[in-house]
């Protein structure tokens, strides 16, 4: 046992889901009788405009039970809903005077608990229900985003971030990874690498699905990284859109044309899904990026940008770049195929035409 106690934190769960095309605030605000969100509340400098626009909307808590192994908990559960298409669900267990070593096995226990998710979901299934009419082509996708910050407010003797970093090296990769075994050294250095400190007693670690929070001013980052858990969700969902309208114009591209073909445009369906999907997937992009603005070297700024490369981001922003330029030239041969088609099918009325033409003058002699 270390004899460390966490004198204060949280554990939080963040599961994030796609509910359609976008949502209209103003209408889901009636419908769910949500508030809109206090935003980024400043607890630490940072710049004017780090705020969300426009703020979701942020709905009451209610308590959920949970029960994992032979323990039951009950934690508090609230929701966002953001304009973008998407409900964040956030479930809270606060944790009061404890042994690091429990806090610790709380956190993986619950992190590796079915049912943490299944209470999420069924509250993003209940909400969608109820704002549906508020909702631009409504749609529950089935995929989720999840992610998880474990809080510690103080601990007990007081350390500072360093001293917290040194003792409890091991425990702190486990939490962050999820793993229950024993790291190397090089292991540990690895996952522990760049820590952010703007205090001698706080400290913020991230790894590609959890971050590990020593703060007592810590509402502003978890909100960051729920936003961010948010907007992980709409990449993988763009993925997977792109994803399948690839396969699909694959197919396109090797029909054959039919002789019905000369009187209906083949190509007038493919193009007008790809622009559709090309417009769809820009403009919610553009609006997921202004959402929230996170610039200069602010804490704030620093946390959102290692969370972001630590969860692969910029891969995934990637990913979606190089789909959207394979749609692009695919949008381009079929735009060529299209107006080569066209050019062929008035050559053949032409010719069809002149016939007629020199049919009529000879039945005329």
């Amino acid at each position: 046992m270390s004899g460390v106690r966490v004198a204060s934190g949280h554990l939080f769960f963040f599961f994030a889901y796609d509910v359609g095309f976008d949502i209209s605030l103003p209408e889901a605000s009636l419908l769910s009788e949500g508030s809109e969100s206090p935003g980024v509340a400043g607890l630490r400098p940072v710049p004017q405009h780090l705020q969300y626009h426009p703020k979701p909307l942020l709905l009451a808590p209610v308590p959920v039970e949970l029960r994992a192994g032979a323990s039951a908990f009950r934690l508090s559960a609230t929701v966002k809903i953001f304009d973008f298409g998407a409900l964040s669900v956030v479930l809270c267990l606060p944790v009061p005077d404890t042994p690091w070593e429990e806090y610790a096995r709380t956190a993986l226990l619950l992190a590796g608990e079915g049912g943490v998710e299944e209470a999420a979901r069924d509250l993003a299934v209940r909400l969608s229900e109820r704002i549906r009419p508020a909702v631009t082509r409504p749609g529950f996708a089935e995929i989720v985003e999840d992610y998880r910050v474990w809080h510690v407010g103080a601990f007990a003797p007081e350390m500072t971030g360093s001293e917290a970093l040194a003792r409890l090296s091991q425990d702190i990769a486990r939490l962050l990874t999820l793993e229950q075994g024993e790291f190397s050294g090089v292991a540990i250095e690895d996952i522990l690498r760049n820590p952010i400190r703007y205090f001698e007693n706080d400290l913020v670690l991230s790894a590609w699905d959890a971050s590990f929070v020593f703060d007592r001013r810590f509402q502003d980052t978890v909100d960051i990284l729920e936003f961010l858990n948010a907007q992980m969700l709409e990449l993988r969902f763009f993925d997977r859109v792109l994803h399948a309208a690839i396969d699909e114009m694959g197919v396109e591209l090797h029909k054959r044309r039919k002789l019905l073909s000369l009187l209906v445009d083949p190509y007038e369906k493919p193009l007008r899904k790809l622009s559709e999907i090309k417009m769809d997937v820009s403009m919610v992009r553009e609006r997921i990026n202004n959402a929230l603005k996170v610039a200069g070297d602010a804490y704030l700024a620093r946390v959102y940008e290692e969370a972001r490369r630590k969860a692969g981001t910029e891969r995934w922003e990637g990913t979606i770049r190089d789909q959207l330029k394979t749609l692009e030239d695919i949008y381009t041969i079929l735009n060529n195929r299209a107006a080569a088609a066209r050019a062929e099918t008035l050559e053949i009325i032409i010719i069809v035409l002149i016939a007629l033409e020199i049919v009529m003058g000879l039945l005329r002699r």
